[in-house]
């Protein structure tokens, strides 16, 4: 006999009910803390507003692709470009380094091992912050550049930070780009292709340097030429662009929708199938109609967002009469720039090498770097750098120990008993194993380093908060330099949250 419940008292409606009020309540927080700093700012004659943005700040930044920032968002621009610089770098010198002191942890070899063991235990019972501070000193320990130094050189430290040679990029350092990035795929291919021809044949097919002489190979026949293919790529953006124009705004705009629909609709079928199996029998979950209504609302939201400023700028939706940017989606501009920089008439070497330089400081009798020539790494980014990374790559080399000792023993025995040595059981055996243990405590690693580069504020390192932390001591937008600062790094730590699962996904095992 079956008993009907008042709605009221289902528990799929008290579960759903729930957590849309939770929503609308944790959405009137928000609203209700945001409202009140905006009605405090307008108190103090400071209205929140998102001018600055579009006006010339009048501050000098000591590095980055711009020094004299012709608006406030190009100031910020310079100050996330400054981040990402160490970001980046850091992850890939941070990964290596932890790595072989993780490796290092585990020697036989007793002055190895202590010594590795002696470094992380010293590192990370030091606060990052005093790190970064000793680094600094130490650079600013080294004499100042004087007269006598004045001349091209091939290497130098100086309190002025270290200088070294660099490659000045030419018109056609885009074309080599795009063959250099080319290059990493095609090494990749060839390294999965002898690793199948390995396992298929059960032979040497030393997928390492096969891939590694590919890239060799390609980057040097680029060189001397062959780059130039890439300018194809260009001659389509042309043409892609020619389609665009004759677009109007609105089509466009229906273009973006249209893809969106599309991969909703994807995503929903995909849902859906996917509860058709014997084992789910078609039943929906509670978490499975969530997931549809999200995506559907996702997409309807991103419709209503592009078709909302039709007509009518952006910026005067947002901040009135004074826009600081036009609703110009700007994809004809985008693929004109992709065109011009990949156009294969251009000709010329793609880099040429330049060595740093110490010149005369204007007019006064002191000595710098010349901004013109080489590269110089300044005082700031190297403590930062050197800070960041140090500190990561000690917390990495404990994941990767703890990753190889997650792996059974009897690997390592069954490697040896087939006349395997350490590094080829290490290289093929141990590490491909262990990768999928480390993969996701790396991936927290990767976010910190990421986020302790705002400590290079201390330094006078220019990234994005220090920069932020000048333009709001000088517009008095606090709230709105905040959001700008969540905003990015909540953007950068989603997109490396997701290529760490994407890899996590890929090295999972599968079962039959």
């Amino acid at each position: 006999m079956k008993i009907n419940t008042a709605f009221w008292r289902d528990v799929r409606f008290l579960k759903w009910a729930g957590q849309i009020a939770f929503l609308f309540l944790l959405f009137n927080i928000v609203s209700n803390f945001i409202s009140q700093a905006i009605n405090n700012l307008n108190a103090t004659n400071l209205p929140f507003s998102w001018r600055f943005l579009g006006t010339t700040p009048g501050v000098l930044i000591s590095e980055g692709f711009v020094t004299y920032p012709e608006s406030g968002l190009q100031a910020l621009q310079v100050g996330m470009a400054n981040m990402l610089r160490i970001t980046l770098s850091g992850i890939f010198v941070a990964t290596i380094l932890g790595t072989v002191i993780g490796v290092a942890r585990l020697s036989k070899n007793w002055v190895v091992q202590r010594s590795s063991t002696g470094l992380v235990e010293t590192i990370r019972n030091i606060p990052l912050l005093v790190q970064i501070f000793f680094w600094q000193a130490v650079i600013l320990s080294f004499p100042r550049p004087e007269e006598y130094d004045r001349g091209e050189m091939i290497f130098d430290i100086s309190a002025k930070g270290i200088a070294f040679p660099w490659l000045d990029a030419q018109e056609t350092s885009w074309l080599f780009g795009v063959w250099f990035i080319l290059s990493f795929i095609a090494a990749r291919r060839i390294f999965k292709w002898r690793v199948s021809v390995m396992e298929s044949e059960g032979r040497e097919a030393y997928p390492g340097i096969a891939s590694f002489v590919t890239f060799t190979v390609w980057n040097i026949g680029g060189w001397f030429g062959g780059y130039k293919a890439v300018g194809a790529i260009g001659f389509a953006a042309s043409l892609l662009s020619d389609g665009f124009e004759l677009l109007p705004r609105i089509g466009i705009q229906a273009l973006i929708i249209f893809i969106g629909f599309y991969y909703s609709y994807k995503y929903i079928s995909k849902e859906i199938k996917r509860t058709r199996s014997a084992e789910n029998r078609g039943i929906l979950t509670d978490d499975d109609i969530f997931k549809i209504i999200m995506a559907g609302l996702l997409v309807l939201i991103l419709a209503i967002g592009l078709f909302l400023p039709f007509g009518i700028t952006v910026s005067d939706f947002l901040v009135g009469d004074e826009p600081f940017f036009k609703a110009d989606w700007g994809i004809p501009q985008f693929l004109d720039g992709v065109q011009n920089r990949l156009n294969w008439e251009l000709t010329g070497e793609p880099f040429t090498l330049s060595y740093p330089e110490i010149i005369q400081a204007g007019q006064s009798k002191f000595s710098r770097y010349s901004p013109d020539v080489g590269k110089v790494m300044s005082v700031g980014y190297f403590a930062t750098w050197m800070g960041v990374i140090l500190y990561t790559s000690v917390f990495i080399s404990e994941v990767v120990r703890s990753g190889i000792m997650a792996v059974a023993k009897g690997q390592s025995e069954a490697g040896l008993s087939l006349g395997l040595k350490r590094s080829s059981l290490l290289r093929l055996i141990v590490l491909p194993q262990a990768l999928r243990i480390m993969l996701p405590p790396m991936g927290n690693q990767y976010l910190n380093l990421a986020k302790n580069t705002s400590l290079g504020i201390a330094v006078a390192f220019p990234e994005i908060v220090a920069v932020g932390q000048t333009i709001y001591n000088q517009e008095g937008q606090t709230v709105a330099v905040f959001l700008i600062w969540m905003a990015f790094y909540s953007t950068v730590s989603l997109i490396l949250s997701s290529i760490i699962n994407y890899y996590n996904r890929k090295m999972k095992m599968v079962e039959r």
